[in-house]
């Protein structure tokens, strides 16, 4: 009975003490959650006014860069957004790596069809190179995010724009014609149908 009655009186002697370090545990968390939603805060009303190109990008700022590298894609600046795509793509996020990836093939995709337009300055061995640029990234977001039909959309689209790659998939029928295959008639199905479509 003693023994119980020390052990309460012990524990009864440290609960404030126990309550005080809970507290402040409390306080730090709160604090540093506020943080977080207060640089969120920042960065949003930096995107919305347009603010957030001016200011300098850290290495491990990823949404941030992601952020400018879209909104420089969309001022039709290829070059600069995809140097701020390019820190976005090794984040720790998988989401943020596959959109940082697939954004990064949208601007070569973009800069192969103009670069395809040799009326304008245009170069077909440019036009070819980001054709393989955009193919290579569009797979690397899918591997990431293997159900990114979008990637996985613009893929295929590549590959039938693509010269070598049009002559694919036709078989000799046997009436004596030409067609495609019976699996890649309906591609637009298929590439739901089928998710390994499109990776090596």
């Amino acid at each position: 009975m003693k023994i119980h009655h020390k052990i309460r009186q012990h524990l009864i002697e440290k609960l404030p003490t126990a309550l005080l370090v809970l507290t402040a545990l409390l306080l730090l968390a709160a604090a540093y959650q506020f943080s977080l939603w207060w640089k969120a805060q920042q960065l949003n009303r930096a995107y919305d006014n347009q603010s957030i190109l001016k200011q300098s990008i850290k290495n491990d700022e990823y949404l941030k860069a992601y952020s400018v590298g879209y909104l420089l894609a969309s001022k039709n600046k290829p070059i600069e957004a995809a140097k701020a795509f390019n820190i976005a793509e090794v984040s720790l996020d998988p989401e943020l790596r596959a959109r940082a990836k697939y954004a990064i093939a949208n601007v070569h995709f973009e800069s192969a069809i103009a670069s395809s337009d040799i009326e304008h300055g245009g170069s077909h061995r440019r036009s070819v190179e980001r054709i393989l640029l955009a193919r290579e990234a569009y797979k690397g977001a899918l591997r990431i995010k293997p159900d990114m039909y979008n990637a996985r959309y613009n893929l295929e689209l590549i590959d039938r724009l693509s010269p070598e790659k049009r002559g694919e998939g036709y078989e000799n029928s046997p009436d004596g014609t030409i067609g495609l295959q019976p699996y890649q008639q309906n591609g637009t199905a298929l590439m739901k149908d089928n998710t390994r479509r499109g990776l090596p």
